[in-house]
């Protein structure tokens, strides 16, 4: 009887164990280990608070003048990138912008370099405060230099001596040039037109046409530097030495005009040709830029020089941190060995306390922990074991229920996270690219087109509505019909409009899917038969009776509603395609919303075109208002003037002396 109740016994201790709470456990575990860890705290006062005294020498002096050091090296690096942006980027905004980031980076650099100026010698050492007066005087010549680039970045006549070159006698020589062949043309115009003047017109002609040629792929030579336009001038160039040479050869044929303009030509053209060989020495010669030039020869070694020291700084600071850090860890070592006799005695005391501890919580929570890193690697099926009623089990059953919800939620997560990466690296840049479109015709093509292939289907169209009568076709779209119409393809959709209301009433067309869908402004997503066969989907129109042999398998139609919320058009697509076997099937719903955003920025971009149309014409009939105004405005200041009432008076008189001469013969 006793054998059988000590066993019971020691079960009954441990479910009792088991069931008192975490704060009952840790109370009597840390009741008696807080003993035994003061007496320790004691022991290792003493020697933390001399390692406490250096760490804080450091914290104090070293550790700021390290991180000042690298800050400074930081801004130095900021402010030579801003530098290049500046010279790199040609949009002046962008070259304001770097200006600024610049300046800012600029008066970052030197505040840094005041406050290491601060600094002793004892504290940055003599090596450091050398550099950080080397690094003040350099920084002194730096500044004007920049100063200087920036000059030359926004001038492009001294930045580039190339252009410069052709922009000033370049320009100058080959206008003269064009300017004479011209006049030389207009002469040959006004002489007899026989066949010998006329071939000889043709070559001045064609001189003229091969000489503007070659200007045109020098300018582009210079300021693109593409050697494809080096070919290109060499070409126009043999092509413009045979026409000068059969050109002169036709000297006699000229008038003696003509010759003192064929002179003044072979002067201006042989300057014009002496240039080239010294503008391409100079583009392809580092000195093309004359700012990137600068910058390369004396801006980079003066930010290299300072780069240097600053490194040099960094690393002596870094020495110096990790010595004092060295003498702060000398320091702990030593309290750690003091903490650690004093610990083993509280730890022979405390292990009888942490084996109890181990058993009641430890291993429940490892086993909770363990379910918990199931679930992290994706194993979200785990379940925690409910061991007692304490916190640990009711954290266990909180958790089994966590894990249920969080395998609903993180299904949900997936699928809207798919939804929103598809709208945002897909849709939206399509409808940003709509809003830069200014041709109408290509903006409704792009609609349809963007909209057709990014939900794989076969078939797209476009419906506009027609003063709220009607809906007409506007761009179809179809891969296996082999059809393109409206758009920029200048073939007209010829298909008969689908009225919005039934014939003969004022009732609305709802047995239509697209004026359903444009009356009700709600989008219509189908699949199935039953579905297809409720709604008239093509009218009653004979025009319409191709599209009544096309198999639908599946359809999507959505509203263009703009901001007040009216149907501008409706969206129609058909039969949506697996990307990999081409096989017919439905429009996914979150597609359907996809598309549904897709349409309103595209309802977005066509109101921008359509307001910014009208703006143009209510301008253009501004204009003409105003000229009207002004016309009746120049009028009523001619009749008020006393000259023209005279006149008015003097022809009433005129006429009444006529009537009195006519009465009298009479």
């Amino acid at each position: 009887m006793n054998a059988q109740t000590a066993p019971q016994e020691s079960t009954m201790l441990k479910r009792s164990i088991a069931d008192l709470s975490i704060g009952a456990k840790l109370s009597i575990g840390f009741g008696v280990l807080v003993a035994l860890i003061f007496f320790s705290a004691l022991v290792s006062y003493y020697s933390n608070n001399q390692a406490t005294t250096q760490i804080q020498r450091t914290d104090d002096v070293r550790v700021p003048i390290a991180l000042k050091a690298s800050q400074t090296q930081t801004d130095l690096l900021l402010m030579l990138a801003d530098v290049r942006g500046y010279l790199a980027l040609a949009d002046p905004e962008s070259r304001d912008h770097y200006e600024q980031l610049y300046h800012a980076s600029s008066k970052k650099f030197e505040a840094d370099l005041v406050e290491l100026q601060k600094y002793t010698p004892e504290e940055l050492g003599a090596d450091g405060k050398k550099r950080v007066e080397e690094l003040q005087q350099i920084n002194n010549q730096w500044k004007p230099l920049v100063k200087k680039l920036f000059e030359l970045r926004d001038d492009q006549l001294d930045r580039e001596p190339a252009y410069q070159l052709l922009a000033t006698d370049g320009v100058a020589y080959a206008g003269q040039v064009i300017i004479d062949v011209n006049t030389m043309i207009s002469q040959q115009g006004r002489r007899e037109a026989n066949s010998e003047n006329l071939a000889l017109m043709a070559d001045m002609a064609r001189f003229q046409g091969n000489f503007s040629a070659m200007l045109s792929a020098l300018r582009g030579y210079v300021t693109t530097r593409n050697r494809i336009y080096r070919y290109e001038y060499e070409g126009n160039l043999a092509d413009n030495q045979n026409s000068w040479s059969r050109l002169l050869s036709q000297k006699e044929k000229m008038t003696d005009s003509q010759k003192e303009l064929l002179t003044k030509i072979t002067i201006n053209r042989q300057s014009f040709l002496d240039m080239p060989d010294k503008i391409f020495t100079i583009l392809e010669s580092e000195k093309w830029r004359s700012d990137l030039y600068l910058f390369t020869t004396e801006a980079v070694p003066l930010a290299d020089q300072m780069n240097e020291s600053l490194n040099l700084l960094v690393k002596d600071q870094q020495s110096k941190l990790t010595s004092d850090l060295s003498s702060g860890r000398t320091a702990l070592d030593f309290a750690n060995q003091l903490i650690i006799s004093s610990g083993v005695v509280a730890l022979m005391f405390g292990l009888l306390m942490a084996i109890i501890s181990r058993q009641a919580i430890a291993m429940p929570i490892r086993r909770l922990t363990d379910v918990a890193e199931q679930i992290r690697e994706g194993a979200l099926e785990a379940q925690a074991k409910v061991e007692s009623r304490d916190e640990i089990g009711i954290l266990a059953s909180t958790f089994n229920n966590m894990t249920a919800k969080l395998r609903q939620t993180l299904t949900q997560v997936r699928k809207e996270k798919k939804r929103a990466d598809d709208l945002l690296e897909v849709v939206i840049p399509i409808g940003v690219e709509l809003t830069t479109e200014k041709n109408f015709n290509r903006l409704l093509e792009k609609m349809i087109l963007e909209a057709k292939n990014f939900c794989h289907a076969d078939t797209g169209i476009l419906y506009m509505s027609h003063e709220k009568i009607s809906m007409e076709f506007v761009i179809v779209q179809s891969d296996s019909r082999k059809l393109a119409l409206g758009g920029t393809t200048g073939k007209e959709p010829s298909y008969a409009s689908l009225p919005l209301k039934l014939a003969g009433s004022d009732e609305p067309n709802l047995h239509n899917a697209i004026t359903y869908v444009a009356l009700q402004g709600t989008s219509l997503n189908f699949s199935e038969t039953s579905h297809l066969d409720a709604y008239d989907l093509w009218g009653s129109d004979a025009k319409n009776q191709e599209w009544r042999d096309y198999s639908i398998s599946s359809m999507l139609a959505m509203p263009l509603k703009n901001s007040s919320g009216q149907v501008l058009g409706v969206l129609q697509l058909i039969n949506a395609k697996e990307p990999d076997s081409a096989r017919i099937i439905a429009f996914d719903e979150n597609l359907q919303r996809m598309m549904e955003s897709f349409s309103s920025l595209a309802v977005a971009a066509l109101e921008a075109y359509t307001r910014e149309f009208k703006l143009k014409q209510e301008i253009q009939q501004l204009r003409i208002e105003i000229d009207e105004a002004k016309k009746k405005q120049q009028v009523k200041e001619i009749v008020d003037t006393d000259f023209f009432q005279n006149l008015t008076q003097r022809a009433k008189d005129l006429r009444g002396r006529r009537h009195q001469s006519g009465e009298s013969e009479s």
